[in-house]
């Protein structure tokens, strides 16, 4: 796991209130950002007085009209990630996020993003984000696109059940899937202790619901590799994820709900 230590946007954004919502309500306009993954290549943060470039490993998905992105916070030692909305007005992108590391977000939370396409991909600017202590910062993304395959299970995901695992209460997840990657965020307890995951990778699909999940980072040793992942789809919002947890030979059935 790669440990430079870096600001995280989810936890500055979600001080700073880009734009209202009540905005966003008119005529739908084509998106800025075709649907797809994305890789942080680097994130600019400039201060009054000086910046601060960081190369986390973060990836980013959207895909009809959701987003999601997570990545891990080395300062704290915690994962990061935020899942929401994302819509385009007067040539900009607005992200409302629904879920981040602290649970369900409050409404009327938008960011307002300045997207510029590039031959790789496309670069992000956030600019005034406000920060606790009253000063502010600007924000600089580059990201660039990932190569895969859209599939019928694309979107973003809650999950709504799941078999009981001894020792594990109170799980959670949020999970998307598009441009032929994955990325999933978990919270659990084990014995009154809270834990939080995350991960990413690419998603082949191999066809008649077999997915081959190819971890290529996450918070869990020994998670990154291959997973064969059997997938079902139950009505046009609800899909059905089966698979065989390696170490315990304990096969794990879980259930989303689309957002």
């Amino acid at each position: 796991m790669k440990t430079t230590t870096f600001l995280v946007a989810a936890g500055l954004l979600a001080i700073s209130c880009a734009a209202p919502q009540e905005d966003l309500v008119s005529a739908p306009e084509p998106p800025i950002l075709e649907d797809g993954a994305y890789l942080l290549d680097k994130a600019v943060w400039t201060f009054s007085d000086s910046s601060t470039t960081i190369e986390p490993q973060q990836i980013k998905i959207y895909s009809g009209g959701r987003y999601m992105f997570a990545s891990w916070n080395a300062a704290d030692n915690t994962p990061s990630f935020s899942a929401g909305i994302a819509q385009t007005k007067n040539g900009k992108l607005y992200e409302t996020p629904v879920y981040d590391v602290n649970g369900a977000v409050d409404s009327g939370t938008v960011f307002e993003l300045s997207i510029v396409k590039t031959t790789l991909g496309f670069e992000q600017e956030i600019k005034g984000i406000q920060l606790e202590d009253s000063s502010s910062i600007d924000l600089y993304e580059s990201w660039n696109a990932l190569e895969g395959a859209t599939s019928s299970y694309d979107g973003l995901w809650k999950l709504s059940s799941r078999n009981e695992v001894e020792g594990v209460s109170e799980f959670n997840e949020i999970k998307m899937i598009g441009g032929g990657h994955f990325v999933w965020f978990h919270t659990w307890s084990d014995d009154s202790v809270e834990h939080a995951d995350f991960g990413y990778g690419a998603f082949i699909d191999n066809g008649d619901g077999n997915v081959m999940e190819v971890a290529q980072a996450g918070s869990i040793e020994g998670y990154e590799g291959e997973w064969s992942v059997n997938y079902a789809k139950v009505g046009a919002d609800m899909i059905q994820q089966t698979y065989v947890n390696a170490a315990t030979g304990e096969e794990l059935v879980q259930n989303y709900k689309r957002l």
